[in-house]
């Protein structure tokens, strides 16, 4: 199915992949045309890979963001915070799709945005599951500018920091990416590329304390989206 979205896939094929309703798919693939992901032929009525995406070097990632899409929208709910899905393209995180806090004052990117690994949760989170060697090898090539006073900025202090991702089950941006913000994230099982999911809120409402009830929610969704089991949480001190 992953070599089909590149030559075109109906709307029929991306259905029985998915396995979700075909009005849904259709909603969630006309978000994808406008936001540049996708492209729909116009004499075939088939999809395939858009410009934004086409550098991600991934078939699999269209049918990801189709699928986490009313996952997130469940997240985004439940927290009435901004809810992201980020992959690890080159040395940054890339931001495939983000459903907005209904709060007038929320953290919110936009699609296609580009982060720093060292000091997002997103970042942390998938930077945990890779081997040493690549982390200091990414951290080497992209250094870990300060962000804001909390900003990790020593690659020792980084690698000791992926412990503590590793122990808890979930990464952290305690006010570390923006001065306001804090983001939980934790990881989507794939099979080639690195993703990850965050719920991000304004820290006046979202205190640490929250932190592993969202990433225990995160984890829920997760394994119904992968059919994957997730290990236990375990909350920051």
């Amino acid at each position: 199915m992953g070599a089909a979205v590149n030559t075109g896939a109906s709307l029929p094929q991306l259905v029985a992949a998915t396995g979700m309703p075909k009005s849904s798919v259709h909603r969630y693939l006309e978000v994808l045309v406008q936001e540049g992901f996708l492209e729909r032929d116009a004499q075939t009525g088939t999809y395939r890979l858009g410009a934004r995406i086409v550098s991600l070097a991934s078939n699999e990632t269209p049918l990801l963001v189709i699928r986490a899409r009313p996952y997130l929208e469940r997240l985004r709910d439940l927290f009435d915070e901004t809810v992201n899905l980020g992959i690890l393209s080159g040395d940054n995180i890339v931001y495939l799709d983000i459903l907005e806090s209904p709060k007038t004052v929320r953290l919110a990117a936009r699609v296609g945005d580009r982060d720093m690994v060292h000091s997002t949760a997103l970042g942390k989170a998938i930077a945990a599951e890779l081997p040493e060697a690549e982390v200091r090898s990414l951290l080497q090539r992209t250094g870990l500018p300060r962000r804001t006073a909390n900003t990790i900025t020593r690659v020792a202090d980084f690698m000791k920091h992926l412990e503590l991702v590793r122990r808890h089950g979930f990464a952290v941006d305690d006010q570390e990416n923006d001065v306001e913000g804090r983001c939980v994230a934790i990881v989507v099982p794939a099979r080639r590329v690195q993703y990850a999911i965050s719920v991000s809120g304004i820290t006046g409402r979202f205190p640490m304390s929250k932190t592993a009830d969202a990433a225990r929610a995160m984890r829920e969704i997760i394994s119904e989206l992968a059919e994957h089991s997730m290990p236990p949480i375990k909350p920051y001190p």
